[in-house]
Parts: C-alpha cells; sequence; structure tokens
C-alpha cells in the first residue's frame, strides 16, 4: 500500500468525523459540529488536520495539530500539539502513524518550531510505547482529580 498524507480538504469533513468517532465513540454527538466548526475556522481545539489516505483515496487515518502554551517540558512558550492521533484498526501496523507523525513534525518545523508535543492517557501503553519509539519523551505522568463542592 501506497501511504498518501496530506492537509485535509472540506470535501474529506464526513470521512473525518466518521474516523473521529471510531477512534473515541464517547464523541458521536458533537464530532460533526466539531469538524464543521474547524472547517468554518471557529474551532479552536484543532489548527490543522493531516490525513492518510490508502491506494482507493479512502482516509485511514488523521493527526489533529494545535498550538497550545505552557506545554510540560517544552522549551518554547507555544508549541505544536498533537491533539488526537488515529489509524483505523485494520491498517495499524504499516507505518501509517509513522507517517502521520513525521507530517506532523514538517507542519511543526516549516512554522519555526523546533519542538512537538503529545500526550496520551496513563493507562494507553501501546499509546506510550509507540510516541517513544518514535522520538517522543515522557516528561510526566499525572492523574488530575476534581471534588464537587455541595453549597
Amino acid at each position: 500500500m501506497t501511504i498518501n498524507i496530506r492537509t485535509i480538504q472540506a470535501t474529506d469533513a464526513a470521512a473525518w468525523s466518521a474516523l473521529r468517532i471510531e477512534f473515541l465513540p464517547e464523541i458521536k454527538d458533537i464530532s460533526q459540529a466539531e469538524v464543521d466548526a474547524f472547517f468554518h475556522g471557529s474551532y479552536p481545539n484543532v489548527q490543522e488536520v493531516l490525513i492518510a489516505l490508502d491506494d482507493a483515496q479512502k482516509m485511514i487515518g488523521f493527526i489533529e495539530l494545535n498550538l497550545r502554551d505552557n506545554v510540560p517540558g517544552s522549551s518554547q512558550q507555544t508549541t505544536p500539539y498533537i491533539e488526537a492521533w488515529f489509524v483505523s484498526p485494520d491498517c495499524q501496523g504499516q507505518g501509517i502513524g509513522k507517517a502521520l507523525i513525521h507530517a506532523a513534525e514538517e507542519w511543526a518545523k516549516q512554522q519555526g518550531f523546533q519542538e512537538l508535543g503529545s500526550d496520551a492517557p496513563i493507562t494507553n501503553e501501546k499509546s506510550v510505547n509507540l510516541h517513544k519509539q518514535l522520538g517522543f519523551n515522557e516528561i510526566e505522568r499525572v492523574v488530575c482529580l476534581l471534588k464537587p463542592l455541595n453549597g
């Protein structure tokens, strides 16, 4: 399979929304609204989306990128950040995720940045290990807690 990575276009909206739901089923009620907001320039959580296409030009993966301030461990005030990274399970293990990361690195470099941030749930060892294999260094582990206050 030839891996084709490119910037997302408005005609990709439905396929991107469907893949986002495959990645995080709990967003099924908001995915299309977020995708629409991205294409209207009003979605603050994602600045760029790069997609992976198979030989038939079917979308099989994506990486959502943003710029974040005060990323732990970063030497930069603002750091390009991977908000979401996904390859369809039936296409994993073929270098598609790696190609998406490399494309994200190029996107960040073209904007003058020297670092790329990301995160993964502590319990997702597969993602943590993939990040490390691709050159990411673990900076910290965090468990966030919140207590509701009555009254």
